[in-house]
């Protein structure tokens, strides 16, 4: 059979205006594309490109500098922070990058040059540094993210100087992370839309594990339990521990002072335990909530291998400065007579009631404790 585009004369004159016409335009948009791209500057075109992968784009985040010093943990609340804003591709780098100089001029190129040499998995590289000292808190952040190859996609620079730092009453590293994640989420193409669609992904899972949280299907019942509680008061019994303070001591009077205030507010029947325990928990992690929930366990344990006489039973812990109101927390586990959970609270100087108290001395303690108490129960 003989080729029809050969043989028909009528569709090679109709084809072949056709194609020419088509190739023109084709051409006409490449040189229009072309153009568009030449005015755009190679920063820009690579910062357009990170935008576009969005939730699918994948970051390695280096050690985040606090103070001049790289910090793990704050590195992953950053990296959760971006989980919880839909990035699902994120990696917790090893290797701290350490500026040569504090020249934010040269920051960026040296950020890429380490990127060269310590080559990352990823498309992306994150560097942050939060800068300041513990007198005057932190007040300058600096941001860099570069590409695999080490070129520069984005940079970020805030001081004192800058309404989005002036407006933060607390800058701390928490708030510092949040600020950046704010600034840094829509440059990776993150939104609402993808921070709704976001689910828990390998860093909430290590911020959980970081955290001394026990599984959730542990923590479930908690609500239904101080219902069961507050249900049963005012007749319910609650066997008050004498507190443990600083770690490694424990408070007579503590137990005393809880069991009257308790009782003059009518919200239960509080009596004093007649055993003084020193439970073990540390407080040596940096991060309190682990603190608290090894403090839960131990005394779980202790309840259900001592069970109290008494429907209910309270173990508080105290950390605190005479001299300054903003270091301290109060941390409180109350179990029901077989063991389980019922409370389990913190409080520390980010807390309205912790605040309003002015913790300074073991009975300002104790009248958190029954604030705390009081929320829960009435």
């Amino acid at each position: 059979m003989k080729n029809p585009i050969k043989t028909n004369s009528s569709f090679r004159a109709l084809a072949l205006p056709v194609a020419m016409a088509l190739l023109a335009v084709c051409l006409g948009r490449s040189a229009i594309a072309a153009e568009s791209q030449a005015g755009i500057a190679p920063e820009q075109q690579r910062l357009e490109l990170m935008k576009s992968k969005g939730p699918d784009g994948a970051l390695t985040i280096l050690p985040v500098r606090l103070a001049g010093k790289p910090w793990d943990r704050v590195t992953e609340v950053v990296g959760v922070l971006l989980e919880q804003q839909g990035l699902r591709n994120i990696e917790l780098g090893k290797t701290a990058f350490t500026p040569a100089a504090t020249n934010w001029e040269s920051l960026a190129t040296n950020v890429g040059a380490f990127v060269k040499t310590n080559p990352i998995t990823t498309g992306y590289a994150l560097y942050a540094e939060y800068n300041g000292d513990h007198k005057t808190g932190l007040n300058e952040l600096r941001a860099v993210v570069v590409d695999q190859t080490g070129a520069v996609v984005w940079t970020d620079f805030l001081t004192m100087q800058d309404e989005a730092l002036k407006k933060i009453e607390d800058r701390d590293p928490m708030t510092f992370s949040v600020l950046l994640v704010e600034r840094l989420g829509p440059q990776l193409g993150l939104n609402d839309e993808t921070a709704k669609a976001a689910k828990p992904g390998k860093l909430a899972a290590l911020l959980d594990q970081r955290s001394g949280l026990p599984p959730e299907n542990e923590r479930a019942a908690l609500p239904e339990r101080q219902q069961t509680m507050k249900q049963a008061l005012p007749g319910a019994t609650l066997l008050i521990y004498p507190a443990r303070i600083g770690g490694n001591q424990t408070s007579l009077p503590s137990a005393t002072n809880i069991v009257r205030l308790l009782n003059e507010a009518g919200l239960c029947k509080a009596v004093p335990a007649d055993a003084t325990v020193l439970l073990k928990a540390s407080q040596a992690d940096p991060n309190e909530l682990k603190t608290l929930w090894d403090l839960a366990r131990e005394f779980r344990d202790y309840v259900r291998a001592h069970p109290p006489a008494a429907d209910y039973a309270l173990y508080a812990d105290y950390v605190f400065n005479p001299q300054n109101a903003e270091q301290g927390f109060v941390h409180f586990v109350v179990c029901d007579r077989k063991g389980e959970w019922v409370i389990v609270d913190l409080q520390n100087s980010h807390q309205p009631d912790y605040q309003s108290i002015g913790i300074i001395s073991r009975d300002r303690c104790d009248q958190l404790l029954v604030k705390r108490l009081e929320g829960y129960l009435k």
